[in-house]
């Protein structure tokens, strides 16, 4: 007699571990969270002719570039892109984040006289001109600046975030840096990434004299194509099949996911993220429009429920364990 009630294996228990979700999507790590180097080709439209107005301005040797956008436009990427892309045979670069250590005028004179030390064999100079008066500071400084000058290369100082430059301090030291043309010749670049207001207020409030010399390059908000291309970049430099990047999104899910994100490209990645995990949870290999509707009622959820005080916060869930620590 045959047994028609034998035992099936055991079903295999999804894994909806964060290696579980790289793995089911053919990822290397989340596509969305962190920060990832750009390269030129992988730029959108709206970046790339900044991107060659900022370097032409870099080769020309504009002494202040300034590239305001909306948020989400992609400022800080930029940076990175500039940082990244000035050739060496004429640039040195330092990439800066305003409100970190070492930011303010007189710290990044005595990183400058690091940098010198480090990376140019230029002698310390003495702490306390590094901390004194701004031409006493560009004085102890003139060893870097000669060496500079003799290797025909200038400093790119590149800060993004640039609105929190604020103030008159900042606007002393630029200037000084940018008038002393017999101390430096030419030799220091100043390059400001972030929100289009906060560069306008820092420029407009600047002296007559740094406002004429200061380059302002605008970075337009991407447009519907340059956003669903955007998501399939950020998931071809996470590892994805390029042809597999095009189709993980239906049409219909990417304009949900573009309507909402109002073109600001950091809201679209975490809105595209949160769909992937929707997506996921459900095990659907493509992410489809009501994922997207998902993960727009979890934010709004999530939204609610940070304005509630005293509101305990429960175990993390995947999207906690995805970001990067």
């Amino acid at each position: 007699m045959i047994d028609n009630h034998f035992s099936e294996p055991d079903a295999q228990i999804p894994d909806h571990s964060p290696s579980g979700f790289a793995t089911f999507w053919g990822v290397r790590h989340s596509p969305f969270f962190g920060r990832v180097d750009v390269p030129a080709h992988l730029l959108l439209e709206n970046q790339r002719s900044t991107a060659t107005r900022v370097l032409i301005a870099a080769q020309e040797g504009a002494p202040v570039v300034s590239v305001g956008g909306r948020d989400g436009a992609g400022s800080t990427l930029l940076a990175r892109w500039l940082y990244d892309s000035l050739p060496e045979s004429t640039h040195h670069a330092m990439l800066l984040a305003p409100g970190a250590a070492g930011t303010d005028p007189s710290a990044l004179t005595s990183r400058i006289a690091d940098f010198g030390r480090s990376k140019l064999g230029v002698a310390m100079a003495d702490p306390a001109a590094l901390n004194g008066p701004v031409r006493g500071q560009l004085i102890a400084l003139a060893p870097v600046f000669d060496v500079l000058r003799n290797q025909q290369k200038r400093l790119a100082l590149i800060f993004d975030n640039a609105g929190l430059l604020s103030g008159e301090p900042w606007a002393a030291y630029i200037l000084a840096v940018i008038r002393q043309g017999e101390l430096i010749d030419g030799v220091v670049q100043f390059f400001l990434f972030g929100h289009e207001d906060g560069l306008h207020q820092i420029v407009s409030s600047w002296p007559k004299s740094l406002e004429a010399r200061a380059m302002r390059i605008p970075l337009s908000a991407p447009s519907e194509a340059d956003q669903a291309r955007w998501i399939e970049n950020r998931l071809i430099l996470a590892g994805c099949n390029e042809n597999l990047a095009r189709s993980f999104f239906s049409r219909a899910a990417i304009q949900r996911a573009i309507s909402a994100s109002g073109q600001n490209l950091t809201r679209l990645g975490k809105l595209a993220e949160r769909a992937m995990i929707e997506a996921f949870m459900a095990g659907s290999r493509q992410v489809e429009v009501q994922h997207v509707a998902s993960a727009l009622g979890q934010e709004s959820a999530k939204a609610a429920s940070a304005a509630v005080p005293n509101t305990q916060k429960g175990m993390p869930g995947l999207m906690d364990l995805l970001k990067p620590i």
